[in-house]
């Protein structure tokens, strides 16, 4: 059997980029329009946006570890293009997420896994801030991305400020057990 020529797998492979960036941007485009609805979330639809969310950032994750070795083959900013990609979806997420947690259902704040599921969107949050702040700091931005991502650094701010207002209040229920 033949050896596939190296040119001929790279081909393969930036196709498959193209692809997968292709299902990026509708999954983007799905998120942004369930932040764009406003729609108050119970539970349930919130933990359903986590996990598309959790989908696309797989997927930014995927294509970030195909890109090098077939940049060449790909549109000259496609490595520019995936991080504006990440920061538009994390910040469509935090607007979710800011109103989930803002007005949260008693199912989040009196449940038995309250505390899990806060505790895990806390550290979302402080992941997310962890990138935007990198960005800012290392990246050539122009004032208007740079005015985007401070905003949105306040937003994340102020929701783990929320969080942990939350956190403070529910209680563990484990610890009652003992």
């Amino acid at each position: 059997m033949a050896a596939v020529p190296e040119d001929v797998k790279k081909g393969k492979d930036a196709l498959l980029v193209r692809q997968m960036a292709a299902k990026l941007r509708e999954d983007i485009a799905a998120l942004e329009k369930m932040h764009d609805s406003h729609k108050e979330l119970n539970f349930l639809a919130f933990c359903q946006v986590r996990n598309h969310h959790n989908g696309i950032q797989g997927l930014i994750y995927v294509i970030q570890e195909r890109l090098p070795p077939v940049l060449k083959l790909l549109p000259p900013n496609m490595a520019d293009w995936i991080i504006q990609a990440k920061m538009k979806a994390l910040t469509l997420f935090i607007g979710i997420s800011r109103e989930f947690v803002g007005n949260p259902p008693l199912t989040l704040t009196g449940s038995l896994t309250a505390r899990d599921v806060l505790s895990n969107e806390q550290k979302v949050f402080k992941d997310a801030h962890a990138f935007f702040n990198k960005i800012l700091m290392e990246q050539a931005l122009d004032d208007k991305t740079a005015d985007r991502l401070v905003n949105t650094l306040t937003k994340i701010e102020e929701t783990m400020e929320i969080i942990d207002g939350l956190l403070g209040n529910s209680k563990n229920y484990l610890e009652e057990f003992e």
